[in-house]
């Protein structure tokens, strides 16, 4: 026994010290669509890769071995598991989403804020206390945490470093950024489930669920390839003095564009948001006759938001759809069912009433 200690300390020690870069085969990367996860496994060894966005180098590596229930070594750029992880505490609430899909949202001990939580049991449980509403992510004490009996941090990386890290780590804690609101595909979102998966030993179950949405996802996007609708539609509302769009290269373009729905702002190239002067939204979108994630329930909300919206054709004459009716619903599970949200946004192109009620997430802004 003291051997295999000691084997597993050098092997935590080397590790640690290896270059960022990965050893491993691209070629045998088991993720098809995300570019900042990466998942290589063998019969006796499953290592997974986080890749930082903004600096590719910078790779967290988590090892899994397929056998043995021993206490955890890591280093600041590598975990080593050697237990399925049972307590999380998630900042965000797709993370949330990514554990319910696979039926463990009893894993969940801690949340950022529980008024954005969804989640029936998550909820249930914080009124029972076993779940802790923590702070924003960048507010939470590392001292909140550890009250939690949380293993792992899940947290969104939307700043360079976390805050308390150290501390935490230090106290047995370790923090893992999760990248998927990075990522340019919407399976490539939804195959951060597989990151959960594999931390909560339910890896095979995890990969079922992701070819599952996979198929569906390809079925709908079957069935609107080569149907561009000739109506036009655009996204999105005017904040401040600006009107934010999806990017062409947005993965939330990707999913207008396979759902056969003809976007008017597909060439504004770009990942992220794109910003507009509402002269601009006014004058491309004169035609338009589906509007969708205006961000309100009720068209009244609309315009005492934004009084300049009465200008707009399609607030007479078109269809509005938005998400708003039950916004944590759609936050916490669209990253990990692009399928549901594809599938919404093939039944929008008909809008009879008959499909209008089996939206899962949309519902008409009237």
């Amino acid at each position: 026994m003291r051997v295999f200690y000691l084997a597993l300390l050098l092997f935590a020690v080397s590790c640690s010290n290896r270059p960022n870069t990965s050893p491993l085969k691209l070629a045998d990367n088991i993720c098809q669509y995300s570019e900042w996860l990466r998942i290589f496994e063998s019969d006796s060894l499953v290592t997974i890769e986080i890749v930082n966005p903004d600096l590719p180098k910078d790779v967290l590596v988590i090892s899994l071995p397929k056998t043995g229930k021993f206490d955890r070594i890591s280093s600041s750029k590598e975990f080593f598991f050697l237990k399925p992880i049972t307590k999380f505490a998630c900042l965000s609430s797709t993370h949330i989403g990514m554990l319910s899909i696979l039926g463990l949202e009893k894993n969940v001990v801690a949340v950022s804020d529980i008024k954005y939580v969804s989640n029936a049991q998550v909820r249930d449980n914080f009124n029972k206390g076993k779940v802790r509403s923590l702070n924003n992510e960048q507010g939470i004490s590392p001292e909140a945490v550890l009250a939690t009996g949380a293993e792992i941090v899940i947290y969104s990386s939307f700043s360079k470093e976390f805050p308390n890290e150290f501390a935490l780590r230090k106290a047995g804690v370790s923090c893992i950024p999760n990248f998927d609101w990075r990522e340019k595909h919407p399976l490539g979102k939804a195959e951060w489930l597989l990151l959960f998966g594999y931390l909560t030993g339910n890896g095979k179950q995890a990969k079922e669920k992701f070819v599952e949405i996979c198929s569906n996802y390809k079925r709908s996007e079957h069935s609107a390839a080569g149907q561009i609708d000739s109506t036009l539609m655009f996204s999105g509302n005017l904040m401040g003095d600006f009107w934010y769009v999806p990017g062409g290269n947005s993965f939330q373009a990707k999913l207008f564009k396979d759902a056969g729905l003809n976007y008017v702002f597909l060439n504004h190239k770009g990942t992220g948001s794109t910003s507009l002067a509402f002269e601009t939204i006014l004058n491309r979108t004169s035609e338009v006759s589906l509007w969708l994630n205006p961000g309100f329930s009720s068209k009244k909300e609309i315009l005492r938001s934004n009084p300049k919206a009465k200008f707009l054709n399609i607030l007479k004459k078109g269809k509005i759809f938005c998400y708003s009716h039950d916004p944590n619903k759609f936050w916490e599970l669209s990253a990990c069912r692009p399928d549901l949200v594809l599938s919404d946004y093939t039944k929008m192109k008909k809008a009879s009433k008959n499909n209008m009620d089996s939206l899962f997430f949309y519902k008409l802004v009237e």
